[in-house]
């Protein structure tokens, strides 16, 4: 067992990989966020190179099942109010990864306090209006640490002209919820190059979506860009207060929009 210099106990499950300083990249993932208490908030940080060897540990100490062929690269478990996360040694990946899951870390601890102070807030961990929130409010800070290290913080965004290409497809009932997900992750990495002074590089994005959609799905999309950015800068970075509902039923509206547009 080992800890990091702000007191966060992480353990090892690699077998001498070398010039790996996990201190350090905890501590340049934990700038892209406003000070937090992640001591208090964090059980236990794993760094593997294999998932089966996290999901074992684990098993074998927490009693948690872990689905280690879900594909994802981190991991975060609920344990109580705290967090127990999985992050794969992925080379220059390995700083946003930890970014992006410590945010969950973050969001759980916020979504208890929710749920604590808001009976009628107890559907709150099934909504996927909120899982949409905390996949933009990760994928944010996760892709500020990846413009920072000079690596591609617009995968998403890249890879969102090949399903607008096919949006009736994509916007069909069978792959929706994969679509939204997909646009919610896209505005986070615009959200992350207008905050950039990359402007021209924005522009360029929206024009090829334009090209690709029509003024209604502009328009959805403009306006959303504008309520999660809006939320991020206010509430979304206050990590210790409960969240204001009215952010979540606005997502679920703006995906309602999507959805009847092109069904």
């Amino acid at each position: 067992m080992k800890t990091t210099e702000q007191g966060i106990r992480y353990i090892e499950l690699m077998d001498g990989e070398p010039g790996v300083d996990i201190p350090a990249m905890v501590k340049k993932a934990k700038t892209a966020y406003k000070p937090f208490n992640f001591k208090d908030k964090i059980e236990l940080l794993f760094f593997y190179n294999e998932r089966k060897d996290f999901s074992h540990a684990i098993f074998t100490e927490y009693g948690i099942i872990d689905d280690e062929f879900d594909g994802k690269k981190a991991v975060h478990h609920p344990f109580g109010v705290k967090s127990i996360i999985g992050i794969e040694i992925s080379g220059d990946d390995t700083i946003p990864l930890i970014a992006f899951v410590i945010g969950e870390a973050i969001e759980h601890f916020k979504q208890n306090m929710d749920i604590r102070r808001h009976a009628e807030w107890q559907d709150l961990e099934k909504s996927e209006s909120y899982h949409c929130w905390q996949t933009y409010f990760c994928q944010a800070h996760s892709s500020a640490i990846r413009y920072e290290l000079e690596g591609a913080a617009d995968l998403f965004l890249r890879s969102l002209p090949f399903v607008l290409a096919k949006k009736e497809e994509s916007f069909s009932a069978p792959y929706f919820t994969g679509t939204f997900r997909h646009l919610i992750h896209s505005l986070s990495e615009l959200y992350v190059m207008r905050q950039a002074d990359e402007s021209e590089q924005a522009d360029d994005f929206m024009a090829t979506i334009s090209e690709l959609t029509d003024p209604a799905f502009m328009e959805i999309f403009e306006n959303l860009f504008n309520e999660l950015a809006d939320y991020l800068e206010t509430l979304g970075v206050k990590y210790n207060e409960v969240h204001d509902y009215a952010i979540f039923n606005l997502i679920g509206q703006r995906k309602d929009q999507f959805a009847a547009l092109y069904s």
